[in-house]
């Protein structure tokens, strides 16, 4: 089983359907990132977050070994600064279909000031 990123906003959207595939995006997560940095903004890895019951959720009985920072959010102007630096480059193309679900999303994030991060299911 692939893992698979996608966003989780701090609180849901009337209307939004939030859903995205991720998988490419986690494929390629290490190239875009590469490509973030050449362009200035920050990497789609720079938005991971998870709170202790996510970790728990993923790594199951041995989650108390590790300590888990705070859940941090993020602006999704932020996010689609990184996301629209992203789509035009070729490094994108396989994740395309991804990129494009974040900016959806975000976009609609952004209209209402509510603030996101990614999570990883595994």
């Amino acid at each position: 089983m692939a893992s698979a990123y996608y966003i989780v906003l701090e609180k849901d959207i009337d209307g939004l359907d939030a859903l995205m595939d991720g998988k490419n995006l986690s494929r390629h997560v290490q190239l875009l990132d590469e490509a973030a940095q050449e362009l200035g903004v920050r990497p789609l890895s720079g938005f991971f977050s998870m709170d202790e019951d996510a970790v728990a959720d993923v790594i199951g009985d041995g989650a108390g070994d590790f300590e888990v920072p705070p859940l941090e959010q993020f602006s999704a102007a932020d996010g689609l600064a990184t996301v629209r630096a992203l789509l035009p480059r070729p490094e994108a193309q396989p994740a395309i279909q991804d990129l494009q679900a974040c900016e959806r999303i975000l976009t609609i994030a952004a209209q209402h000031g509510i603030r996101w991060h990614f999570q990883i299911d595994l």
